[in-house]
């Protein structure tokens, strides 16, 4: 693998095979909606979104952070590091823009059916957002079947990806049983621990583990966790990932399932944020970076995460359950991704619009470049990665995040309904300040 041009640090990635920067682009600004809509919706439901993990609200709020503001920035991510960082091209790369599309419609369906109980919206949930995923999952496994690196972070991306598809299985078949079109095999409630947990544990914390053995030594010259540390995430992934369906079919309940996701939750959870925290605080580079701390932050929230994911097992509380998902969704995963925006998307700029670089794979998508890569702006001209989004930006987007999740696990666990709204508020003033930012890094 090469690179052509380039900051420090990023040699042995494969630059030149990336895609046209709107793909990516398109799912990073599709983010800040499912923040909106979720704090919209917390806004209007207020502490009864907030009471039960069952009610309809909850579930509403959950899938609309998890499907369209984690899901649409990881899919987008997948497009831009597959090529980047495995080697191989996603073919057919313009096909996301449809999986989009498909997706923005299906979790409006989704939602509609969860706050409504039709069955039309229901029905129509799982064929957009399966039609989604085939047309995602086909090109992207082609994709990592046939690259040429093998390293742990690329065989975590594999594995996430495969959680995905079980994922997004499993989802589509609870959809049906809600619409009162299918009756699944084995336990239900073991299908829908089956669900949170893959979706949770392999899909979206694998991921960010995987990327994180990559892009933090990139971006932040921090040390990667030893191999054997890499390789026993990887082992305890596999292993809830086939472990999990495989119980439910064989009759586990949910008691049953939460065994079988052990071991990833004990890697994603606690090994994880342990080992990073301790390679971040021993990290070469000492210069003082807001969108690092959007990882610290997150990483904290993946610990606390583990705390009240064993609060939750030892004592019949419901508002546990559902502080545990908020602080799974917007204080760990949710952080750590806002801060990546914060980082990814000012180098994607850069690297598109200033780099000497050959044209990216689907063809040009750049402005500022000549035919053959070579740039156009004069030297004097080109600014630096964080002068595309100044650092008081980020940091301003740092203290509405932490606020945000302060706020919203202290309305999860207090049924006092302006704590709920001050969260939506806040969540909502959370997606304007991400879009504003990132909108403004990607105009130029």
């Amino acid at each position: 693998m090469s690179v052509s041009a380039g900051p420090p640090g990023f040699q042995g990635l494969s630059l030149e095979q990336a895609p046209p920067l709107s793909l990516p682009a398109a799912f990073f600004l599709v983010a800040p909606l499912g923040m909106l809509l979720t704090g919209v919706l917390l806004l209007l439901l207020g502490t009864d979104a907030l009471s039960m993990r069952l009610m309809p609200g909850a579930y509403a709020a959950t899938h609309l952070g998890a499907l369209l503001f984690l899901g649409a920035v990881m899919m987008g991510a997948l497009y831009q590091t597959i090529p980047v960082v495995a080697g191989a091209s996603v073919p057919g790369v313009r096909l996301g823009f449809a999986v989009l599309g498909l997706l923005v419609a299906g979790v409006a369906s989704l939602v509609m059916g969860l706050l409504t109980g039709q069955a039309m919206a229901l029905l129509a949930a799982p064929a957009l957002l399966g039609t989604a995923a085939l047309l995602f999952l086909g090109p992207v496994a082609v994709a990592l079947a046939r690259a040429p690196t093998r390293s742990e972070t690329v065989t975590g991306m594999r594995l996430a990806v495969g959680g995905f598809a079980v994922v997004v299985t499993i989802g589509a078949g609870l959809a049906l049983v809600r619409a009162g079109r299918f009756t699944p095999p084995g336990d239900f409630g073991g299908w829908v621990t089956a669900h949170a947990v893959l979706g949770g544990c392999v899909w979206v914390g694998g991921l960010i583990a995987a990327l994180s053995w990559q892009v933090l030594p990139m971006f932040y010259l921090s040390q990667p966790p030893g191999r054997l540390v890499r390789r026993g995430t990887l082992a305890a992934l596999a292993f809830t990932l086939i472990a999990a369906p495989v119980g439910v079919l064989s009759g586990f309940g949910p008691p049953g399932v939460l065994a079988c996701g052990v071991p990833a939750f004990v890697a994603v959870f606690l090994v994880h944020p342990v080992v990073t925290l301790r390679a971040i605080a021993r990290r070469k580079r000492r210069r003082a970076d807001a969108s690092l701390d959007f990882w610290r932050l997150g990483l904290v929230g993946g610990l606390l995460t583990a705390i009240l994911a064993v609060a939750t097992v030892s004592f019949d509380a419901p508002r546990l359950a559902v502080a545990l998902g908020f602080c799974a969704l917007w204080g760990w995963a949710g952080c750590i991704v806002h801060g990546m925006l914060c980082r990814i998307v000012p180098f994607l700029v850069w690297f598109h619009r200033f780099s000497v670089v050959p044209e990216p794979v689907g063809g040009s998508d750049s402005v500022g470049r000549q035919p053959g890569g070579v740039s156009t702006q004069p030297e004097r001209e080109l600014p630096t990665m964080r002068s595309l989004l100044p650092e008081v930006f980020v940091r301003r987007g740092r203290n509405v995040h932490a606020a945000t999740v302060v706020v919203g696990l202290a309305a999860c666990l207090v049924p006092f309904d302006p704590l709920a709204r001050g969260a939506g508020a806040l969540l909502c003033v959370n997606a304007g300040l991400l879009f504003w930012h990132l909108w403004g890094t990607l105009r130029r």
